[in-house]
């Protein structure tokens, strides 16, 4: 009979939907650690878990499974589990998956049968720094100075705001320079997969080498080689989108989140979390810098800048000399457009001008497609989506209608399917139609479609840019991928199609979205001019907006000032805390049934307000009916413990999905 003496009992975190650790044997001579991964049975199957503690419990060893195997892998470092503790509890989600996500690219199968022959980590010596680094302004060094001073010290962390082409990039490329020397390893977030290759070039030409990259495009194969890499390597660089943050590094020395400020670091599906906010614990568990850039920083940065939580480092000027583009707000109630169109005359006259001079232009309009609406002239029959409450957007390209919620379409028809009678309008622009304008203007262009639907993958997409900088295009028609941070040498003149877009409804962030993204847009123009200025026109139908007026004023301190002052007197974030809850079935009896029992059981607290539950503004979508709540506390609570007893209380049915947005970004 086996001696169970011989046994020690430890606490293993299960990947999968498990807040709380389980107890299991393993034998002392295995000298097992906490941080090792490991599979142990449970129940009928065997699951792939994480040593999270020595065990606290009491409990009888002869009751207890034994630990089937240990991973024969480093430990998961302890400012990882710390991490992974207190994402899960910022964010209510399961521990258990917090590790799954960390874990990813492996299943308890291929981590058993890990051949290290096979996933070899990347050869540190390619990170030998041989590069050739540009030469900084007055403003560069004195940023980077800081920043590097910042290593001296425990956990700072830096706001990068510099004005477009300003070389914020170059700035922390000292930073990133200072670990590589230091045997580091560095982590770079940026917020959408097509940004990686033009930062890549860019990273190559300075330093010679090209970083690790992680992003969803990526093979699995090469995803389990990059996080060996991470675990193993104890220098290396990699940049890549928000969940690169999971990757098990071992000796991070510095983390920058670019462009900070995007939306795209809010992942708004699965497990909701903010990755510039989670990267910022984690430097401060390991005790490292980070480094958040943008030319248009988010308020609550802005906020936490002002509480001198962070370090604000100012680069006022373009790095190329060149001075920041002129921008004119065109009055479109005093400069009407010819029936159809959307393009004011002094608009195409500028591009007329552009044109003959060789010079390109960039028109932005942050709309999709060809046209959000189809209706009927004779029955006013609207197209819509089968799963959604919304509008199909015409794309005449491909001649069909599309969701842009959940991917249903349809072909485009002539016939109206309310009166059958061929009636059929479109209502406002998207990009194509704005193409189409443009084509029959400048029929002999060369016209660039930059938006989602035409570079959806990353090959078009690096082709796409790559024509774009040679010069090779007349015309770029983008959306707000354009607005990403790309340098295009000959880009002289931007023209907003829409400046009116988002600066109305209901949405708390609205105001900073578009002073965010039509500054970023307006930073495309003459980075490269010497003796004269870009220049941006900004078509409106309302030309005397706040935000409209600070951006062509370029007066953003005024914005800020503005919008704190605004959110304040509201009692919104970043003065108060927001949860929201997003609860759908596919049957809206049984929907309201368990939103109004969810009311009745809402916690009174002082200080805490529970608004709802409300029909969301896109209250179907994907064929589920869909209820909101909002919950709003002052900064003191701890407002996750409340939310979390609350949902606890009442039993959620299998037709329910109940979905926690801790901090929301998006309202719909």
């Amino acid at each position: 009979m086996e001696n169970i003496t011989n046994y020690q009992i430890v606490s293993v975190l299960l990947s999968g939907p498990y807040n709380k650790t389980f107890d299991y044997l393993v034998e002392k001579t295995k000298q097992a650690k906490v941080g090792q991964i490991v599979i142990v049975p449970f129940g009928k199957q065997e699951l792939l878990g994480l040593i999270f503690e020595r065990s606290k419990n009491k409990i009888k060893k002869e009751k207890l499974k034994k630990i089937k195997s240990i991973v024969n892998l480093p430990l998961i470092s302890k400012p990882f589990l710390d991490f992974t503790e207190f994402f899960a509890s910022w964010n209510c989600a399961y521990k258990g998956n917090v590790l799954k996500l960390m874990v990813s690219p492996f299943d308890k199968k291929s981590i058993q049968n890990l051949d290290y022959k096979n996933y070899k980590p990347i050869d540190e010596e390619k990170t030998n720094v041989k590069g050739n680094f540009k030469k900084l302004n007055f403003y560069q060094k004195n940023a980077s100075k800081e920043i590097l001073n910042g290593f001296n010290k425990n956990s700072n962390c830096f706001l990068l705001d510099g004005v477009a082409g300003s070389g914020k990039t170059e700035t922390y490329f000292e930073g990133v320079n200072h670990c590589l020397k230091n045997n580091k390893q560095v982590l770079i977030l940026l917020p959408e997969i097509g940004l990686t290759s033009d930062w890549e070039e860019r990273f190559k030409k300075t330093f010679g080498f090209k970083p690790l990259v992680w992003h969803s495009g990526i093979t699995k194969s090469k995803k389990k080689k990059i996080w060996l890499s991470s675990l193993y390597n104890k220098k290396l660089v990699l940049v890549g989108a928000r969940s690169a943050l999971f990757l098990p590094f071992n000796n991070l020395g510095l983390i920058v989140v670019d462009e900070e400020h995007d939306l795209s670091f809010k992942q708004e599906e699965g497990i909701r979390y903010h990755a510039r906010d989670m990267a910022i614990y984690l430097a401060s568990k390991i005790n490292i810098p980070i480094i958040l850039s943008s030319a248009t920083p988010s308020v609550e940065t802005i906020f936490n800048v002002k509480l001198k939580k962070f370090s604000s480092l100012y680069l006022p000027s373009r790095a190329t000399g060149s001075d920041l583009p002129e921008i004119q707000i065109i009055d479109m109630k005093e400069n009407p457009t010819s029936s159809g169109n959307w393009l004011s005359d002094v608009m195409l006259k500028e591009l007329l001008t552009r044109y003959k001079n060789n010079e390109q232009s960039l028109i932005f309009l942050n709309r999709r497609g060809y046209s959000p609406l189809t209706l009927c002239k004779n029955c006013g029959h609207r197209v819509q989506c089968n799963n959604c409450n919304s509008w199909l957007v015409e794309h005449k390209k491909e001649k069909i209608y599309l969701c842009h919620y959940c991917g249903y379409k349809k072909n485009v028809t002539g016939d109206c399917e309310g009166c059958n009678e061929a009636q059929l309008v479109s209502c406002g622009p998207g990009v194509e139609k704005i193409i189409e304008e443009l084509s029959n203007c400048f029929p002999n262009a060369v016209i660039e479609n930059f938006s989602s639907d035409t570079i959806n993958k990353l090959d078009h997409f690096t082709e796409s840019l790559k024509k774009i900088k040679s010069g090779k295009v007349d015309f770029i028609v983008g959306t707000q991928i354009i607005a990403k941070g790309y340098d295009i040498p000959n880009l002289n003149f931007v023209g907003i199609v829409d400046g009116d877009i988002g600066t109305y409804g209901g949405d708390l962030r609205s105001s900073e979205k578009c002073f965010q993204l039509l500054t970023q847009v307006s930073g495309r123009a003459g980075r490269h001019l010497k003796k004269k200025r870009g220049l941006v026109y900004l078509q409106t139908y309302n030309p005397e907006s706040l935000v409209l007026k600070t951006i062509k004023e370029m007066n953003k301190d005024k914005f800020y000032e503005e919008e704190l002052n605004f959110r304040k007197q509201a009692s919104m974030p970043p003065f108060s805390r927001l949860i929201s809850l997003i609860i759908s079935s596919k049957y809206e009896k049984t929907l309201n049934e368990f939103s109004y029992n969810l009311f009745e059981c809402a916690p009174k607290y002082k200080d805490v307000d529970i608004l709802g539950p409300a029909p969301a503004p896109l209250n179907f979508v994907r064929g589920r009916y869909r209820n909101r709540f909002l919950v709003r506390s002052n900064k003191k609570i701890y407002l996750q413990n409340i939310v979390r007893d609350w949902i606890s209380s009442i039993k959620i049915p299998r037709s329910i999905r109940l979905s926690i947005d801790v901090d929301p970004y998006n309202f719909m």
